[in-house]
């Protein structure tokens, strides 16, 4: 339902959303436009546009902003599927040592053209979809890091056989380009996407007609920068040479044009799409002003309305959860990579997987690691080694502190120090030490029986708490225990440990800060990537985008 109780069709945006509203800067804009016989300005009856990237993750952004007030009404908006086909499994994600798994989420853009206005957009008609994007964000168990890796579109693979729930339709079985899969649904690009890279897929995210001008209005547009001054006649975006404010109908060119970036291919416009996102991230965490309830929810109400999900991801409660999750990831954490591709000898227009290549890249998305080095506030843990393959070994941090995920105000930590080894007066001593580092509500609870090693225990909604005085008293990991027979934090003391206040007698470094929040954990080191995988940071900046050199103008 609409804001006003009205029916609102699927895929649509609601009517009650007004540009002027949503973008009250550009009304003046706008007005001048419509008086002077110009370009008209955005309406909305512009309202079925194809998939892009800032769809999804301004949504999420939205839906954390607006909070659980409006879940009910806006989880009805959603739709839903399965997230495999009948008779297909998946092995579970691994679980590191502190029942933490790994997330892998598949975003997929569908090219489907099925009323008029999509229609107009796409240039042509037809039953039937695509998946003209696919990208596989993986968050890892920590989440101290994601790395979104793009599949090309036109990669030739053997396509499952697949049946769609909602037609009934079969097919598959047969060698064609990935993007094909999604004619059986979007269940069946989640297995060809899981044949193709090994990597189990917790969820994904659909999205065909979505209100993508209205919600970059909301944001109030995202700056990029182009090469030369240039115009693409497909997607009808001008750009001028230098920064540029995309906003609306010019945000949507940019992330859907083909021939605008780089040789004019579908694999640059997959650099480009990198490269917006990773403007737009920055965009939202600098910049958003999440405090207008009512515009937040009126654009939420629409983003939601183009969403298909997985039924894991149902309700907006999944997707609030999801957006939670996401936004603990240091934006300098956020890696941008292509799937390593060759070009395919019997047609040029496709492309064949890089092996060696993309099996190593798979594999480090496998054993959670990271394209980015871990240098940022949310660094991450050492966890044990879940191999000896050096790509792993290369990927731990040099030392096996405990580090929090997340920035923790030691103050606010309830920590409890008990004595188990055997030298009078030890948790007083470690006790003062805590305080004096910040951690304000450390006390003493007494003498434990006696402990032949040092451990932190903690209940499973305090892991960053304890991971944060782990580290303060320079714990190793392994020293971390979960246990529910505990309702806080509690350090009891071994007989490993008997005098000083820094666990081996050494200090961890980069323990405090003036704000009484943890900073960072010793750096672990990243993968590399082959250059056709143009791997690129969210926290980047400065570049342009090349401009394929058909398409710029005087």
């Amino acid at each position: 339902m609409g804001l006003a109780g009205e029916q609102v069709a699927e895929g649509h945006i609601n009517e009650d959303i007004d540009l002027d509203e949503v973008d009250p800067s550009g009304h003046a804009r706008r007005a001048a436009e419509a008086a002077g016989g110009g370009r008209k300005p955005p309406t909305r009856k512009r309202k079925a546009v194809k998939w892009t990237a800032i769809g999804i993750s301004t949504t999420l952004v939205l839906i954390l902003s607006i909070g659980a007030y409006v879940i009910l009404h806006l989880t009805g908006n959603i739709k839903h599927t399965a997230l495999l086909q009948n008779g297909v499994s998946q092995a579970p994600e691994p679980v590191d040592k502190y029942g933490r798994s790994p997330l892998n989420i598949l975003v997929i853009g569908s090219d489907t053209r099925n009323n008029p206005a999509d229609c107009k957009i796409g240039g042509d008609c037809g039953p039937g979809s695509n998946a003209d994007v696919e990208m596989l964000v993986h968050l890892s168990a920590d989440r101290s890091n994601a790395t979104i890796m793009s599949i090309p579109r036109d990669t030739m693979v053997t396509l499952p056989h697949c049946t769609d729930p909602t037609t009934h339709n079969s097919g598959g079985g047969f060698l064609s380009t990935i993007n094909s899969s999604l004619q059986w649904g979007p269940s069946c690009t989640v297995t060809a996407v899981h044949d193709l890279t090994g990597l189990t897929i917790d969820h994904f995210v659909m999205v065909d007609f979505v209100g993508v001008e209205t919600m970059s209005n909301a944001l109030g547009g995202v700056q990029v920068c182009v090469s030369a001054s240039m115009y693409d006649p497909y997607s009808h975006l001008r750009l001028n040479k230098g920064d540029n404010m995309v906003q609306g109908a010019s945000a949507l060119a940019f992330v859907r044009s083909r021939h605008s970036f780089y040789d004019g291919s579908d694999l640059g416009r997959e650099k480009a799409q990198h490269y917006f996102l990773s403007a737009m991230i920055r965009e939202v965490r600098a910049n958003m002003n999440l405090s207008d309830f009512t515009t937040l929810f009126k654009v939420a109400d629409a983003a939601t309305k183009a969403l298909t999900v997985d039924d894991g991801l149902s309700g907006v409660t999944g997707l609030e959860g999801l957006a939670i999750t996401m936004n603990r990831v240091p934006t300098d954490r956020i890696s941008f990579v292509t799937m390593p591709w060759n070009l395919d000898p019997n047609n040029q227009s496709h492309v064949m997987v890089a092996h060696p290549y993309a099996d190593q890249m798979f594999q480090n998305i496998a054993n959670d690691v990271s394209y980015s080095a871990g240098s940022s506030t949310a660094a991450k843990p050492a966890a044990p080694a879940p191999s000896t393959k050096a790509s792993t070994q290369a990927a731990q941090a040099p030392q096996n502190l405990a580090s929090p995920t997340v920035a923790v105000n030691k103050a606010a930590v309830h920590v409890q120090v008990l004595n188990g080894s055997g030298v009078s007066g030890r948790a007083g001593t470690v006790k003062d030490a805590l305080v004096n580092d910040g951690f304000s509500l450390a006390s003493v609870g007494g003498n434990s029986s006696s402990a032949a090693t040092t451990k932190i225990y903690y209940p499973s909604t305090r892991s960053d708490s304890a991971a944060t005085v782990a580290y303060a008293l320079g714990l190793p990991s392994s020293a971390m225990v979960e246990s529910s027979a505990y309702s806080e934090v509690t350090l009891v003391l071994g007989a490993d440990w008997t005098s000083g206040t820094t666990f081996g007698g050494g200090s961890a470094s980069g323990t405090s800060s003036g704000s009484g929040t943890t900073t960072s954990a010793p750096p672990t080191a990243a993968a590399s990537a082959p250059a056709v995988s143009s791997l690129s940071n969210a926290a980047t900046t400065g570049g342009c985008v090349p401009v394929n050199p058909s398409y710029i103008v005087k």
